[in-house]
């Protein structure tokens, strides 16, 4: 096998594991809880999966940190496309956009608007963000492999 296809090789496996990493770290951050408010209570919307459900309703305020879960998701798809440079802009916003939770002093914590104070960051929390910082890094690394990959065409 020839030196740029043993890359390509370690290439491809590099996307899976790193695909197969922050999915499971997303996955199981779905299981989770995210935050706890006030009095160290969680609320309905502190689970993952119902945060990842109805996120979206509350975009105007921490909701906004739900659009890292779109990003993510195309980011994953865009992986295992020729795209090298697609998926690392959308890990990237994913990242920032996750990061932006923590930005954020009150969530809506009920269906009729009432707000309440986060106290702390729970395991969901932390799970979904290292999904994204994972994704970011493994496709900063690819990014980087596929720049050497031109570099050592052109010479």
């Amino acid at each position: 096998m020839k030196k740029n296809e043993m890359k390509i090789v370690k290439k491809r496996i590099f996307k899976r594991i790193t695909f197969l990493l922050s999915l499971i770290l997303f996955l199981t951050s779905l299981s989770q809880n995210t935050f706890l408010v006030t009095n160290g209570r969680e609320s309905i919307g502190s689970f993952g999966l119902m945060a990842f459900l109805f996120g979206w309703m509350n975009i105007y305020g921490a909701g906004i940190s739900w659009i890292a879960n779109p990003l993510l998701l195309s980011s994953w798809i865009t992986l295992f496309t020729k795209k090298w440079k697609l998926p690392m802009i959308l890990s990237f916003l994913a990242m920032l956009f996750s990061l932006s939770f923590l930005l954020f002093h009150e969530v809506v914590t009920n269906e009729g608007g009432g707000k309440s104070r986060i106290i702390a960051y729970d395991f969901g929390y932390k799970l979904w963000l290292s999904s994204c910082i994972i994704n970011f890094f493994g496709n900063l690394i690819i990014h980087s492999a596929e720049v050497k990959i031109l570099k050592s065409k052109k010479i």
